[in-house]
Parts: structure tokens; sequence; C-alpha cells
């Protein structure tokens, strides 16, 4: 029992720190990355991370691209609001499928994106190296983390699509300066 408890309090101290450090860290692992076999991670993977992998994909189609997640089904569609969401936006989530990520996929990738701190979690139980890591929303002003759209309202989850197109776009901007 104590014993948990103190694993349960080192992470959120390290989830902290992981946050506080976010940006800095990003834009470092992001400049020594090789950044051509990028793996796109969120919980479900039906909403944000085949969102930007998909506009990666669009924007720098010499790329590897890889999109998973944590949820322990695989093959759920994403959303129609969100796929129609999407393709206002230029992004074609029909054919997407959810996956889950295995370690194969941690050790291929070049970088590593995340969206929030539970992503983040998952990948310290992963034992993911701590330079292929990229939290997305680091690349733009606001908060690091991109929440997840999953039972928002129409407006907040458009703003939360929008903050993606926005931050992938970045993402693809300075991996074309690599």
């Amino acid at each position: 029992m104590l014993g948990r408890v103190l694993k349960a309090i080192r992470l959120r101290l390290a989830t902290r720190r992981a946050l506080a450090t976010a940006r800095a860290d990003s834009d470092r692992n992001l400049t020594r990355s090789r950044g051509r076999r990028v793996l796109v991670l969120c919980y479900g993977n039906i909403y944000r991370s085949p969102f930007a992998a998909e506009s990666l994909r669009t924007a720098m189609p010499e790329l590897e691209i890889r999109s998973a997640g944590f949820h322990s089904k695989e093959g759920r569609t994403s959303p129609d609001a969100h796929v129609r969401m999407s393709a206002a936006l230029g992004v074609d989530l029909l054919a997407h499928r959810s996956r889950r990520v295995r370690a194969e996929d941690i050790a291929w990738a070049d970088l590593i994106v995340i969206m929030d701190r539970l992503n983040w979690a998952r990948l310290q139980e992963l034992q993911a190296p701590a330079d292929k890591v990229l939290w997305l929303g680091s690349l733009k002003p606001g908060e690091v983390e991109i929440p997840d759209p999953y039972g928002l309202d129409p407006a907040t989850a458009r703003a939360v699509v929008e903050r993606l197109a926005a931050c992938s776009a970045e993402l693809a901007a300075r991996l074309k300066k690599l």
C-alpha cells in the first residue's frame, strides 16, 4: 500500500516537472530529432492524434507517420461530428481506425508527439526515451496540454480542433526546417 502511494506521489511530481519544462524540452527534442518517423499519440486515437497525424501527412508526405493511443479497443472510427469538423479544416478522417500503441512504435519513432499529461504518464510506463517526446500544444502560445474533445460541447470541441490544426501546422513548419 505504502509503495503504491509513494509511486503515485513520485509520478505526480514528475508530471508537474514535465509540464513546467514541456516547452523547453519539446523545442530541444525537436531540434535534436531527425524527425522523419513521427508517432502521434492521444488516449483514444479517435480525435486528437489522427487529426494531427493526418495534418502532418498532408503537409509533409515525405514523413513516415503513425497514429496510436492507449485505449484497449482497436478499430474504432472517429465520431461523425469530429470527422465533419475535421473535413471543414481540410483533414480527412473517414478511413481512420484506432490502434493501440506498441513498444515497437516507440522504438521506431524519431519523435513522439503527445497531447497531455496522461499521455506523458503512459509513456513513462512504457519507458519511452524522454528525448523523443514533443508536447504538441507547446508549439503555440496557450496551454501546453491539448484537451480531449470527447464529451465536450460543439463550440469547445471546435476550439480544440482549431488548436490542433494550428499546432500541427507549426510542427510541420518546424520539421521542414530540419
